[in-house]
Parts: structure tokens; C-alpha cells; sequence
């Protein structure tokens, strides 16, 4: 069943954010590097002749990365409330088809059609689907499961799934199913245990949340035909510019925010295009021949919106001299390109074109691979529990972890190892090509 029929022309209040089932799920077009350059180079042509293009781009080595605070502001943290309230717009939309409003409750949205008793939304990772579904439950006045504490999942102790017996068909949402076992065998009976009685329907209607690295694992531990999975829609590159550009463009002070490629000079969007996202969507297929850069992000990141957040904060720059951005600024009008009108009173945001990703090192063997794999198949642990799980000495374990961190691979929140950002698409690749088990996104 397809869960985005009702919704929105695939935005919220202006912006992309749009819930649908697994299947339904589309990665943004991945255009080859040359294909990019080509339409970048025809559509710059339509406004100038090219003469004056190496005076009007920023050389990276001229360029400074935005100060911490300036990028709070212009990058602020995903709202994934936002995410949330889309998730609910579905769960109303499919609880509308079958009861009318005044007899409509939260237990009969958690089910499609009164067929299922519990559906999954699975995240991507830096996605924040605890937050998603804690939010959403707080809302809706569900119940929250908080997940077992991990020694209790290594001990086989049935506490945890004693706890689950107060909710007494209660709705309920399980925010990160990931937490709740270990590769393990009694982390594995535990998981076992726990879905039998989730879908079978004794526990009630009730969401669980998973990332998508372990709800992979997951389907190949027990299979879940016909059971709802739903999940964020992948952002392609106009979608990114509404989010990460459009929004940003009018500064606190009423300035406008210019966010223009280090590459060419030109402006991501367009300045004269219409404010409306109505009008704005009517244009899609001009738009998405106008923005390379994003697209190009869109591509890298998969349509991972927390990961292009990453990315974004990485690629800001600004220019180290303010006389000299001023200098810069102030050509006759007709050396500028369409739209740089006024732009003495603007802020100017340059966007480099490229990051240079971590990359492995060259002696890389299965021991890293193990490491990588368990880490994104639980999104991070714990030194500790990493040497319980994996086939090799804590010592191992521990010089392995810091090795990687010092490339970059990997970064440690409190006690928590996790893989870096910036290094992820080069460690989903790394593993894909090693045959290891990986997400669907």
C-alpha cells in the first residue's frame, strides 16, 4: 500500500518533507561528474560569456570555513519535528479510510485498514528517528518503551520484556529497536522474543522505530511480509535548496544571505525566482536543471538529509578579508551575473564545491571491516561491548578504534564509538563492495 497518496505535493509547510512505505522509497539520480559539469556550463552560458568567470570564482585556498557561531545560525539543527508531523499526516490520512472522525483513535492510526497491529519506521543514519517517533508519541499520547540496558541484553535477563506486559493495549512506540539487542544469542532471543509478541498483536498497536542498517539485519532474522514499513523520503537537490537555501536567504538583520558556488560565482538559486513554493514547484524540472551543486549533494548523500546537514556545514566558506570581499563586489553591473543587484548590502555565503572524504587505510583487513559493520548494525557502542562481540581481544579492539579515529573514520560521543559523517559513504561503500550486509538506502 502506498502511504503518501493524501499527502501534500511531497512538502510540509514549504519544505520536503514527505513520509512514504519502503517501497515507495526513490535515491535521487546519481549524474556522473562530467554530466554535472555540462549542465552547469549550459545553463551559465545563458547569462555570460565566460569571460570574466575565473575573476568572479573564489579559489578554496582563498576561502575560510565559517566560525562556529555563525554556522549555528546559518545551519542551525534539523528540526525533526518537522519529520514528525509528517508521520502523523500519514498515520491520519490512512486512519481517515477506515473510521469516521469522531469515532478516530490513536490505536486504529497505528494500523492500515485494522490489518496490522504494529508498523516500522525505519530511519537512515544521522536521520534522528528516536526524536522522530518520541516527538510523535508525545503528541499523540502514546506510551515510549525505553530500550533493556545492554548488560541485562548479554546476561539473557527477562526483566525487559516483563515491562512490556504494563502496557495492556496501550498505543505504544519502540523509538530505536537497534538499542534493544546485541549480535549476541541472548541478544538474538531477546529480539526474537520481543517481535513475536509485537506482531502477533499481543502488545497492542504500536510503531517501531529502527535504523536501517539494523532493520536490514532484521528482515534477515525474521522475515516481515506485508508488515507496514515506513520511512523519510529522499531529498534530491531542490529539495536540499529549499531547506538549506531558501530558507536562509532573509538574515536576522534583513539582509539577504547570497549563497553562491566557489566554483563558478553563480548563486545556487536563482534571485528573481518566485517566493511562493507553489509556484516554485510548478518550475521543478527548470529548477533541477539550475542547481548542480545540490544535486551533486543530493547524489553523494543518497538523499540522507541529516547527512547533507553535515556536508553543508563542511562546504560554507567566506572570504578572510571583508575589504576584499567589498572590492570583489563592488564590479560594474554588467561584469556580475543575473540577480547580484545590490549586493553591497548582502551577505555573502560561498559554497565549495567538493569535500575530500576520509579514506581507509591501505592495509584496511576484516578486523576493521567487522568493526565498521557491528558499529553502523547498532548505530555505535561502547569499546566494552564492541571486544564482547566481535572475535578479537579488547587491546585489538582499542587500537583498531583509535586508528580510525585518527583518519577520521570514526568519531566517540561519551562512551559511544560511531562512524563519522563525512567518512560514511566511504565506509557503506567499502563494506557493499566486501559483500557484507547493508541498508536498502
Amino acid at each position: 500500500m502506498k502511504f503518501s497518496e493524501n499527502q501534500d505535493d511531497k512538502h510540509l509547510n514549504g519544505l520536503p518533507w514527505q513520509v512514504v512505505s519502503l517501497e515507495d522509497y526513490a535515491v535521487p539520480a546519481d549524474l556522473s561528474a562530467s554530466a554535472l559539469k555540462k549542465r552547469w556550463r549550459s545553463f551559465s552560458s545563458l547569462f555570460h560569456d565566460g569571460s570574466n568567470e575565473a575573476d568572479l570564482a573564489r579559489a578554496e585556498a582563498e576561502l575560510r570555513a565559517l566560525p562556529n557561531v555563525r554556522l549555528a545560525n546559518l545551519v542551525p539543527p534539523i528540526d525533526w519535528g518537522l519529520a514528525s508531523t509528517a508521520l502523523a499526516n500519514v498515520l491520519d490520512a490512512a486512519d481517515s479510510k477506515v473510521t469516521t472522525t469522531a469515532s478516530r483513535t490513536i490505536g486504529t492510526a497505528l494500523s492500515v485498514n485494522g490489518e496490522h497491529p504494529v508498523q516500522f519506521f525505519v530511519g537512515q543514519p544521522y536521520c534522528d528517528h528516536p526524536t522522530i517517533l518520541t516527538d510523535w508519541a508525545r503528541c499523540h499520547h502514546a506510551q515510549v518503551l525505553m530500550p533493556p540496558n545492554p548488560k541485562d541484553i548479554l546476561a539473557g535477563d527477562t526483566g525487559w520484556q516483563q515491562t512490556l506486559s504494563t502496557i495492556q493495549g496501550r498505543p505504544w512506540v519502540l523509538p530505536a529497536l537497534e538499542r534493544c539487542f546485541l549480535r549476541h544469542s541472548n541478544g538474538l532471543d531477546l529480539l526474537r522474543s520481543f517481535l513475536e509478541r509485537a506482531l502477533s498483536g499481543a502488545l497492542g498497536p504500536g510503531i517501531i522505530g529502527c535504523d536501517s542498517w539494523a532493520f536490514a539485519f532484521v528482515r534477515r532474522l525474521w522475515p516481515l511480509p506485508g508488515t507496514p514499513v515506513l520511512t523519510l523520503q529522499a531529498f534530491d537537490g531542490p529539495a536540499l535548496a529549499d531547506y538549506f537555501v531558501r530558507t536562509q536567504r532573509a538574515s536576522e538583520n534583513n539582509r539577504h544571505i547570497r549563497f553562491l558556488s566557489a566554483r563558478s560565482g553563480e548563486p545556487l538559486v536563482p534571485y528573481d525566482e518566485p517566493e511562493s513554493s507553489t509556484d516554485r514547484a510548478g518550475a521543478r524540472g527548470e529548477r533541477e536543471q539550475t542547481l548542480p551543486e545540490m544535486r551533486q549533494l543530493a547524489a553523494h548523500c543518497r538523499g540522507n538529509p541529516g547527512l547533507a546537514w553535515h556536508y553543508w556545514r563542511k562546504q560554507l566558506r567566506t572570504e578572510p578579508d571583508h575589504e576584499e570581499q567589498n572590492s570583489a563586489e563592488g564590479h560594474d553591473s554588467h561584469e556580475k551575473p543575473h540577480g547580484w543587484q545590490g549586493m553591497q548590502s548582502d551577505e555573502v555565503v560561498w559554497v565549495a564545491p567538493d569535500l575530500a572524504a576520509p579514506s581507509l587505510p591501505a592495509e584496511t583487513g576484516e578486523d576493521v571491516a567487522f568493526i565498521l559493520h557491528v558499529l553502523l548494525l547498532h548505530r555505535g557502542l561502547s569499546a566494552d561491548l564492541l571486544a564482547l562481540l566481535l572475535p578479537m581481544p579488547r587491546p585489538r579492539v582499542m587500537s583498531a578504534l583509535l586508528r580510525l579515529q585518527v583518519t577520521g573514520l570514526l568519531v566517540r560521543e561519551d562512551e559511544y564509538w560511531q562512524i563519522a559523517p563525512l567518512a560514511y559513504p566511504t565506509v557503506r561503500e567499502f563494506l557493499r563492495v566486501r559483500s557484507y550486509l547493508i541498508d536498502a538506502f
